[in-house]
């Protein structure tokens, strides 16, 4: 069946077939693939995991025989053009996604790639200008987009539940020291792509902007403080504390405080003030960041007090195996994608989103680096 998305014709199945996927990246230990992409995809009837890619083929095949997957490649040029794959998951390190991303795109399928989208501001644009011309269905795992308590917020927001929103404040603690681990090593260096103020920060400032508009100016400080135990023989190593105050472009103050802890961190906190009240997400301390934490919401009351808001189940809809994280977010977003692909709903967060991530992200190192205000185009 062909649909339209976006004013362009794209490939899909009909809404009751099920979309095959390839996954690049699924390392049997621990890798985001096999903890996250795998157990979503393998739980929603929509979708059907038709082949796997690591590596070493025999990684590969430890990872296809538990989640019950046909087809097993160490090569992903094979995956991609394999005639059973109509999309292909790219979930391996920053550093290899254009290859990879470009390699799907040559195929003509349509593409999910992990976050963030490239090592560059520059090679996301590239990718994101295949993507247009293959005339696919790209989605990037900015997926914490899809947690039920941020989509519950927003909805709420929009509604003018809190009247005109006029403040935000955004705390994110999270651990970020790998001492002696040496395959995680490229996530202290900066020219990685892969580092704290892309990964955690990224993820957040996405959330943070998502619910409330775009930066129009900001002012940022970036530190390495390393808490001591950190090990990296990067010539650039990364920044693991940020402070970035500015403007929205709906007029509300912004302040944002991303804290790379060295054992479990406080969390994530998001206050967000209205003219008739105020909403907090929050999750528990722990986790990796605020993508992969399942969060509650408050909201204040005439009396003063914070009162927890229930998710309507409608924002939960999903099998009860993959109703928490990691994998519930990116379950949803996988949804997104299969109603772009099969109905042509708008994909989101796509390519496209993904470049005015890279861009504010540049905009915070940049300020930071020249010790000055910067005012953002629209």
């Amino acid at each position: 069946m062909t649909v339209w998305a976006g004013g362009r014709r794209v490939r899909g199945a009909s809404m009751m077939d099920r979309l095959r996927v390839g996954v690049i990246g699924a390392s049997p230990n621990g890798s985001w693939g096999s903890v996250a992409h795998l157990p979503a995809l393998t739980a929603l009837r929509q979708f059907e995991v038709t082949a796997v890619s690591t590596a070493h083929l025999e990684t590969a095949g430890e990872t296809a025989k538990r989640f019950s997957v046909p087809h097993v490649f160490a090569d992903p040029r094979a995956l991609a053009e394999h005639p059973q794959v109509d999309v292909v998951a790219v979930a391996v390190r920053v550093p290899a996604h254009q290859e990879l991303v470009s390699i799907a795109l040559g195929a003509g399928k349509h593409v999910y790639c992990e976050w963030p989208l490239a090592r560059s501001t520059d090679e996301a644009e590239t990718l994101h200008a295949a993507a247009q011309a293959a005339g696919v269905v790209h989605m990037v795992g900015l997926q914490a987009r899809r947690s039920p308590a941020i989509e519950y917020a927003r909805d709420l927001v929009v509604a003018g539940e809190i009247g005109a929103v006029k403040a935000a404040q955004l705390t994110h603690s999270v651990p970020w020291s790998f001492g002696g681990r040496a395959s995680s090593g490229y996530l202290l260096d900066r020219d990685s792509g892969a580092h704290f103020l892309s990964i955690p920060g990224g993820h957040s400032i996405d959330v943070l902007c998502w619910l409330l508009g775009e930066f129009s100016s900001l002012t940022a400080t970036l530190e390495r403080v390393g808490n001591g135990i950190d090990a990296t023989d990067s010539v650039r190593p990364s920044h693991d504390q940020v402070t970035i105050g500015g403007m929205l472009r709906g007029g509300a103050a912004v302040g944002v405080r991303l804290q790379g802890s060295s054992r479990h961190g406080t969390g994530v906190r998001l206050e967000i003030g209205g003219t008739a009240g105020d909403l907090i997400l929050s999750s528990v301390p722990g986790g990796r960041g605020i993508q992969m934490s399942d969060l509650t919401l408050a909201r204040s009351t005439d009396t003063g007090r914070l009162i927890d808001l229930e998710i309507p189940a409608a924002y939960c809809d999903l099998p009860p195996a993959i109703r928490s994280n990691p994998a519930a977010n990116v379950a949803k977003a996988y949804l997104a994608m299969h109603a772009a692909i099969t109905a042509g709903a708008a994909p989101s967060s796509d390519f496209g989103d993904a470049v005015v991530r890279h861009r504010t992200l540049d905009a915070v190192v940049t300020s930071s680096d020249e010790g000055r205000r910067l005012v953002l185009g629209p």
